[in-house]
């Protein structure tokens, strides 16, 4: 056996061709699309019914929220309880998401098991009764967790900032109070389900070591339903505002919360997986460019990450951070330099070697599982992606160079667009 050399450090090597499996589509007996990623050495699945309507389909947030997340403590059929037994005796996890336009139902389950599991599954969706005492429960709940957010300036901060970008009255601006989710009725509930959970806006996906039984499984329970007429997707434009900063007074917080954010581009514009490079570099990993200057070098956060968020209705470049009061303006200040900076074409080669591995290691994490290959595509409805996202970040990362994020920052990130809110102590703020 040789002596290894540990001065020297051991070459990078690249990750050579990565290619993201394609689906298997099929339908259900009605109508119901099914699209099956097979790939994966262990006997288990996921499956997720998504459905149109979320966030922008309701006038209050909280109303999906409580639907989704009720949908498991009672049906015509069984109580709350035994549902939950069920699902724990044979070692199954369910979990409701809910998305600026879409709802979702996520269970995992063994194969073996899943012909226990999926009956009372269709029941959750399809005959959910919705039990006064869990609402109440869960509306409480939620109208305290409404309270305590209003004591956070991250809160704060988010909120200002949103109304800022999307308008001051657009749904994806909109949080409820405490007592507005107390007012929230059961019949505000059945009316949500009945509009959102119908079978012709319903995909459903199914990632694992799939069988043919698991699939029959699945048209059993769930194509042999008809219930049209579901939610129409309510797309409004953004209209930023004519104000550009907005202050909220917190006295006596000991930090400011900053969201500094720029309206730019969509998915679908093709620059977008290259914006989503540049937005990185920016403050998308731990050495990038805003934690190396205000959190290494100025010490003024703990932390601060840019990040690029797309929208049916648009694209934001958003930057989220916390400081002590008295740092806000210089941090402000200096956000501000490093975009500018980035339009000087001044990465290092060893800069952008880093960048590249780091996304590209992002990039392959999501081929880890059957489960990770099936994000990309539930993605592609839940969040608009095109249909050749994979490939178009795989160019992104390999062909990106310094000029070309100049060209990008310059293009897409104008700093003449940039709107700025704060949370935190205005007493110990001080702003130009």
């Amino acid at each position: 056996m040789s002596n290894l050399d540990r001065t020297t450090a051991p070459a990078i090597k690249g990750f050579g061709s990565l290619n993201i499996p394609q689906p298997r589509t099929t339908t259900l007996d009605n109508g119901i699309p099914l699209t099956i990623i097979d790939n994966g050495s262990q006997e288990v699945n996921r499956i997720s019914l998504i459905w149109n309507g979320g966030i922008c389909e309701t006038p209050h947030p909280s109303i999906a929220s409580l639907t989704a997340n009720l949908l498991r403590e009672g049906t015509k059929q069984h109580t709350g309880a035994e549902i939950a037994e069920t699902f724990e005796y044979n070692g199954s996890w369910i979990k409701s998401n809910i998305h600026s336009h879409h709802s979702s139902v996520v269970i995992h389950s063994l194969n073996s098991r899943t012909e226990n599991v999926l009956p009372i599954l269709a029941e959750t969706i399809n005959t959910p009764n919705f039990p006064e005492q869990a609402a109440s429960v869960l509306r409480e709940k939620m109208a305290r967790t409404a309270e305590l957010d209003l004591e956070k300036v991250e809160f704060h901060s988010s909120i200002a900032n949103r109304k800022l970008l999307f308008g001051e009255n657009h749904p994806l601006a909109n949080s409820d109070t405490a007592s507005e989710i107390r007012n929230i009725s059961t019949q505000d509930i059945y009316d949500f389900h009945n509009k959102v959970y119908c079978t012709d806006t319903c995909g459903i996906y199914l990632a694992g070591r799939i069988t043919p039984k698991i699939e029959d499984l699945i048209n059993n329970h769930f194509g042999q339903t008809n219930k049209p007429n579901g939610c129409q997707l309510n797309v409004v434009d953004f209209a930023p505002s004519a104000t550009k900063e907005r202050i909220i007074d917190r006295p006596g917080t000991l930090q400011s919360a900053l969201r500094l954010s720029i309206p730019t581009i969509d998915r679908q514009h093709p620059d977008y997986a290259d914006l989503r490079i540049a937005v990185m570099s920016l403050g998308g990993y731990f050495g990038s460019r805003l934690m190396a200057n205000i959190r290494e070098d100025k010490g003024y956060t703990y932390g601060i990450s840019a990040s690029l968020l797309g929208y049916k209705e648009g694209g934001i470049m958003s930057i989220a951070t916390q400081c002590d009061n008295q740092y806000v303006s210089a941090l402000i200040e200096e956000v501000k330099k490093e975009i500018i900076r980035m339009t000087t074409s001044d990465f290092s080669d060893d800069e952008l070697s880093i960048l590249k591995h780091y996304a590209m290691t992002q990039l392959a994490s999501s081929l880890d599982s059957p489960f990770n290959i099936m994000d990309y595509y539930e993605n592609m409805r839940i969040a608009s992606t095109p249909s050749d996202y994979f490939e178009a970040q795989i160019n992104a990362i390999n062909n990106i160079t310094s000029e070309k994020i100049a060209t990008l920052i310059k293009a897409h990130l104008p700093l003449e667009n940039l709107y700025i809110s704060i949370a935190g102590d205005t007493s110990k703020i001080e702003r130009n």
